[in-house]
């Protein structure tokens, strides 16, 4: 079935090829006939006119046989100026190679004769090869014409001879000769214009019937063998000449049939074509709707699809908007969209406490709703972002109901033209960062404090181990010297210098918190009442003291010197903030509760004591201190005074925070001054500390065995021992104090406390270990009281604080020994 379905598709077009294939190719036969028959009535006319001239040439020629009979006749034989006449004829007739006579059938003269000699008495009767037309010529009293054929002086030639008939004197005819002319053919060809054949494109040959062989003599050809040749007969004296023309490549173009060949050939293919596509367009029709109809269904089912996929992408879009909303609602952030200019383009619904105010912005410039330097702010941040083209941060303050709100904003492209600006709420942190920093500041305050302290400390104890070898001497000295001696001045004035650097020595004791303390239950406003004398007399006298006493205050737990020292440095500073010009100082006690209480004046590291306090305060009218000052006041060796030596305050407050207290300062430039010292109240009641004081004539007796690691003090205090009476043994440090040591002979250890290789806490353990019952004076340039509160058996160990005399030396020993 599918094979005659492919038959009946194909036979239209196959027929359709075919017809039209013969119907042109036919139309081309005809066509290409006619051209030929053209062509070959163009070559036949061409042919004739060529061979008529031929014709023509050749009686021309041979007419001239008959001038020469004519002009023999005349002579009765005899031509007297042959060569003449020949040479005017040749000239005429230039296809005529040369004019011959021959009387008697005997050529006799030859014009020209110049390459014709040989045939000069050549008898053309009797040559029995060429005299056939001579004969026939003398036989029909006729011209004849004889050849061509080959010519003695070489090429072809045709000669025509003339029979000449004489009569003599009787009247009878006799023969008198032949008047003969020699045509060479290619002389006489090329006058008769032959070579036109060619020249328009021809071939052609010239021939003739040879009479003795019947064969065809060729005698003038051009080209190759000629296959359909146009001929025609030219009538020559006693014969006929043939020209036969053909065009040199044959009557039909091949080149044009080839040409017209492709062209059916096409055309053909075209017509069956058309026919392939007019059978195929009922096929190609209703292909073409089958695939239109799936198309469209195709299509209408993406449209489908496409209309479902829209559907859930618009609730996607609205949940998502709807999720978007709701981040923004639940977001603290700030979100604004700005062009370039400044303008609030859009603002994002957020939660923030600013956005009801922010979104009355949205299409205002931001110069009408700023601070002009906040505007500016933000137009340099917007241009920077989109001339960077990422991401800029920046932190500002904005105003806000009487409040500085500090802002952290991102602000990203969004396009070449605007941006948005994520601003969020950092108040909080700004906050923390600033606390974080101030309390760096107290801890980095309170280190330096610290290592300054331990400074002091280290130098205040190499100081009174120096002082205590200058005052014993001293004293030794004074007492070894009569009364009257002159250098007992010099001593008195060297043991008043030694006490005052030793005072110097207990202030910066006293900032490093190693001060020497004697701890009593007192009263603080007591103690300011006993002052008031001496503070009167230490102030300048345009400056008035005023006093304001709390009643009752409650008992405080402190050393009285050193709190009297404190008040005495405070009220001395505050009458030279004053000077001159005078002014008032103000003194007042109270309680307060430190929880409860600010902190915005605290000294930078320092601790407020919890609970209920007692505070002494003194202020002034002065001239007040900067931030940079009061940062500065409790610095050791800091001082605004050109004489001071920067220890005063330094010393306070060692001795306030060596009583677990604070100092609050709050101060202003040109209005004065406010120090108030906060001590923690008393739990129990104290009792008086010190001394009766021994009398200066006692005498000991036994052996001491004395630790010392300091040259100086070592030597000195082994002279006051011996002076009050007892026998030393002398150690260098604790291993060779425990080597020397003996529990038999040894009445009591005079022991320092901080030396070399083993130090006077860990002699004294060993010591215990030997004998519990040994009686032990520690001594240090720093303060003891932490090593004795160690102590249980304070009945067996006491402790003297450097620098001592030989009267500290004695007490010590009546009281430790008594």
């Amino acid at each position: 079935m599918s094979k005659f379905r492919l038959i009946k598709s194909t036979a239209p077009i196959v027929g359709s090829f075919v017809i039209v294939m013969l119907v042109l190719g036919t139309s081309v036969w005809v066509l290409e006939s006619n051209r030929r028959d053209k062509r070959r009535a163009a070559v036949a006319d061409m042919t004739n006119q060529v061979s008529g001239d031929i014709r023509d040439y050749l009686y021309h020629s041979l007419s001239t046989t008959y001038t020469l009979a004519a002009v023999i006749r005349q002579s009765n034989g005899k031509i007297p100026n042959f060569k003449q006449l020949g040479r005017d004829i040749l000239a005429v007739y230039r296809s005529i190679s040369s004019l011959q006579i021959a009387p008697n059938g005997i050529i006799s003269d030859i014009v020209p004769l110049n390459g014709n000699e040989k045939a000069i008495g050549h008898n053309v009767l009797e040559d029995t090869r060429r005299n056939k037309e001579a004969l026939l010529a003398l036989h029909t009293r006729a011209l004849t014409l004889a050849g061509p054929f080959e010519l003695v002086q070489g090429g072809k030639g045709a000669v025509g001879r003339l029979p000449i008939f004489l009569r003599d004197h009787s009247g009878s005819e006799y023969f008198w000769g032949f008047s003969a002319v020699l045509m060479k053919a290619e002389d006489f060809l090329r006058e008769a214009r032959i070579q036109r054949l060619s020249e328009k494109g021809c071939s052609y040959e010239l021939y003739r019937i040879h009479p003795d062989t019947g064969e065809k003599d060729v005698f003038s050809s051009t080209g190759g063998t000629l296959k359909n040749p146009v001929s025609q007969v030219i009538q020559v004296p006693n014969g006929q000449w043939i020209l036969s023309v053909e065009p040199a490549g044959g009557w039909f173009s091949l080149h044009l049939i080839l040409v017209e060949a492709l062209a059916v050939l096409l055309l053909s293919t075209f017509a069956a074509l058309a026919v392939w596509w007019l059978v195929r367009q009922p096929i190609v029709l209703q292909k073409m709707v089958d695939d239109r109809t799936i198309e469209l269904t195709e299509a209408n089912e993406r449209l489908q699809s496409e209309i479902t996929e829209r559907v859930i992408a618009e609730e996607a879009l609205k949940a998502s908007e709807n999720k978007l909303r709701s981040i923004f609602s639940s977001l603290t952030d700030i979100l604004l969209i700005l062009d370039e200019n400044g303008c609030i383009l859009e603002v994002a619904p957020t939660s923030s406490e600013l956005s009801s105010s922010v979104k009355e912005m949205s299409g205002k410039m931001l110069a009408e709703v700023l601070p002009p330097e906040k505007a500016e702010l933000f137009l340099s941040t917007i241009r920077n972002c989109l001339s960077s083209g990422g991401l800029v941060s920046v932190d500002y303050p904005l105003p806000f109901e009487g409040r500085e709100v500090w802002h952290a904003a991102n602000v990203s492209p969004l396009s070449p033209t605007t941006v948005v600006w994520s601003a969020t709420d950092i108040t909080h942190r700004k906050k923390s960062e600033e606390e974080r920093l101030k309390l760096e500041m107290q801890i980095l305050h309170a280190q330096k404090l610290e290592s300054l302290g331990v400074l002091a400390g280290g130098i205040a104890h190499d100081f009174n181990n120096i002082l205590t070898a200058i005052i014993a001497n001293a004293e030794l000295a004074q007492k070894r010297l009569p009364s009257d001696s002159p250098a007992n001045e010099c001593l008195q004035r060297t043991q008043k210098a030694a006490a005052r650097a030793a005072d110097l020595c207990r202030q910066m004791l006293a900032y490093s918190g190693k001060g020497r303390f004697v701890i009593e239950d007192v009263d603080i406003n007591s103690i300011v009442e006993e002052m008031m004398n001496i503070l009167e007399v230490s102030i300048t006298k345009k400056t008035k003291l005023r006093c304001k006493l709390h009643q009752p205050l409650p008992q405080v737990t402190v050393d009285a010197t050193q709190i009297r020292q404190v008040i005495m440095n405070l009220v001395i500073n505050a009458s030279e903030a004053i000077g001159e010009e005078g002014g008032f100082i103000a003194i007042r006690t109270g309680t307060m509760n430190c929880s409860e209480a600010s902190h915005k004046n605290q000294v930078p590291g320092e601790q407020l004591p919890e609970g209920e306090c007692v505070f002494i305060e003194v202020s002034d009218t002065g001239c007040g201190m900067s931030e940079e000052v009061v940062a500065k006041l409790f610095d050791p060796f800091f001082t605004t005074k050109f004489t001071g030596r920067g220890l005063g305050m330094a010393a306070v407050l060692g001795i306030v925070r060596s009583h677990k207290g604070a100092i609050l300062v709050d101060s202003e430039m040109g209005k004065g001054s406010t120090f108030r010292v906060i001590l923690p109240q008393s739990g129990h009641s104290g009792k008086e500390s010190r001394l009766n004081e021994s009398p200066l004539h006692w005498k000991g007796e036994g052996t001491i065995l004395l630790v010392e690691d300091e040259v100086t003090v070592r030597s000195v205090a082994t002279e006051m021992l011996v002076e009050l009476g007892f026998h030393v043994v002398v150690a260098e440090d604790g291993e060779q104090a425990l080597k020397l040591y003996s529990p038999d002979e040894i009445s009591i250890v005079l022991l320092d406390l901080t030396m070399p290789n083993m130090d006077g806490e860990e002699c004294l353990r060993e010591l215990r270990k030997l004998n519990p019952t040994q009686k032990v004076i520690m001594t240090s340039g720093y303060d003891g009281q932490e090593v004795m509160q160690q102590i249980v058996d304070e009945e067996l160990t006491t402790f003297i604080q450097k620098p001592y005399n030989l009267s500290d030396l004695r007490r010590a020993l009546q009281r430790h020994l008594a």
